[in-house]
């Protein structure tokens, strides 16, 4: 989406945001920093400005990002009153804020705000810029053509949502747009030191035996250009640990040098696995999931699949091994 139909599609949301008494805003399952923090820092400007708010979420936040402001007011259930007005964050399709969508695919009016390549976009207002870095950033933008005033509290969520989707400003995505509003937000109150702090170094015990557990499950495939891991049911039962305590463990994988695809595996009820696939972007690891009904980065993607572990394992790097085959042989040529 060019600047032009960005701004068009930012007045058409300001108009029906301004319009409205009550939103319902929500993103996808197993929210990680730019879902959460484009969320929660939505819903704090939008309660600023009058209107009632609902914070919707399938799956709750991470603990590591229980510190931001407006946190604690996530619910997995829509609430008994009605709303004009629907946003989804950071998410490619409807479908991935799981069993929330009938709850927002019923509302008078739905506006989608993404940063996602995929050709998922969906609502009346389609706010989505493939090059933002994160969706707090689009958020952002939007924030200040509704004339919002930027407060501590805000800029601390919407901080959290650039500084993760960027890899602490490592990835490839970052840019000079992205450094630019992060130092607004500084400016505004957010506090980089204390935000990155409680993100990235301050794991629970139980989470950190965890990612203990799934160091020593590391096997190397396809001429070790991927890197994979599993985690059982019984793992977490051992650790004590919870669902929401894989957050980052893919991050771990990722670092290991040389290779171009790390994937985590880990066992859920109902004989579903998640995956987490990360890639060095040499090939699309978003595509791979969407194929297994989910979604993503072009770098950073993952899906639920139903199966044993072994079987999705095998299912998913077989599509990863061809991925890479296919990758090589163009190079090649």
């Amino acid at each position: 989406m060019n600047e032009t139909m960005v701004t068009r599609s930012r007045n058409r949301a300001v108009a029906l945001i301004q319009s409205s008494k009550a939103v319902y805003l929500g993103t996808h399952v197993r929210p990680d920093g730019d879902a959460l923090g484009s969320l929660l820092g939505l819903a704090l400007a939008l309660e600023g400005q009058g209107k009632r708010v609902a914070r919707l979420s399938a799956d709750p936040a991470p603990q590591s990002y229980w510190f931001l402001p407006g946190a604690d007011g996530l619910s997995c259930e829509p609430p008994e009153w009605p709303a004009e007005v629907g946003i989804v964050v950071d998410c490619d399709g409807l479908t991935r804020v799981g069993p929330l969508e009938s709850a927002f695919a019923r509302l008078p009016h739905l506006i989608d705000i993404d940063h996602h390549g995929t050709d998922q976009a969906f609502g009346e207002v389609q706010l989505v810029d493939s090059g933002a870095a994160a969706a707090a950033e689009i958020v952002y933008g939007l924030l200040g053509a509704l004339g919002v005033q930027t407060d501590a509290a805000i800029a601390s969520c919407l901080y959290a949502g650039i500084l993760t989707d960027t890899g602490r400003f490592c990835y490839g995505n970052t840019t000079a747009e992205s450094l630019r509003i992060a130092s607004e937000l500084v400016a505004a109150g957010a506090e980089p030191h204390d935000i990155a702090r409680r993100i990235y170094e301050e794991r629970s015990f139980a989470a950190t035996h965890l990612l203990g557990v799934a160091l020593t499950r590391l096997s190397p495939n396809h001429d070790s250009e991927i890197v994979s891991a599993m985690l059982t049911r019984r793992d977490f039962a051992d650790t004590g640990a919870t669902p929401s305590d894989t957050e980052g463990i893919i991050d771990h994988l990722r670092s290991i040098g040389g290779r171009r695809v790390a994937a985590l595996f880990v066992e859920v009820e109902g004989e579903q696995v998640r995956v987490s696939l990360r890639s060095d972007g040499s090939v699309d690891v978003a595509e791979m999931a969407l194929s297994f009904g989910g979604g993503g980065h072009a770098m950073a993607a993952g899906c639920t699949a139903p199966g044993s572990l072994e079987e999705v394992r095998d299912r998913v790097l077989a599509a990863v091994r061809s991925a890479l085959s296919r990758s090589n042989c163009s190079h090649a040529g």
